[in-house]
């Protein structure tokens, strides 16, 4: 993963950045968004994922501390 953070100081279309020279030839993925509008953002989506995660009854969820993985157990397929 790569990131920058900069900030544009002219009206022009063209905002350049380098990327990794392994990444020549690649596929790349670039999203762009103001840093402020991305933190209320993450904040609403957390607000609502707990509100959600809140209204799971509770035999739904295990106990993770005293959960134990048994190998023989994931594969018994019969």
């Amino acid at each position: 993963m790569y990131r920058t953070v900069f900030t544009p100081t002219e009206r022009d279309n063209k905002i350049p950045f380098n990327i990794p020279q392994e990444w020549y030839g690649k596929d790349i993925e670039v999203i762009v968004f103001p840093l402020d509008m991305s933190q209320t953002y993450l904040r609403k989506i957390a607000r609502k994922n707990e509100r959600k995660f809140k209204a799971i009854p509770t035999k739904y969820l295990f106990d993770t501390k005293n959960f134990k993985f048994d190998r023989d157990e994931a594969n018994d397929y019969e």
